[in-house]
């Protein structure tokens, strides 16, 4: 993060949080971390082939 933990320092990662939790389910409470790592991986792995599919 940054010094201030000031959200209007750091958009990029803001947004990005913001749109993990909207639109992936990503604010939901998870039974442990590992759960929750292996849903934002899961997450990241889709996103990534959607971006590889329009090329």
């Amino acid at each position: 993060m940054t010094e201030e933990n000031h959200c209007y320092e750091n958009a990029i990662a803001e947004r990005i949080n913001g749109i993990l939790k909207d639109e992936f389910y990503l604010d939901q409470c998870f039974f442990s971390l590992k759960n929750a790592k292996i849903a934002t991986k899961n997450t990241i792995k889709s996103i990534i082939i959607k971006d590889y599919t329009y090329l």
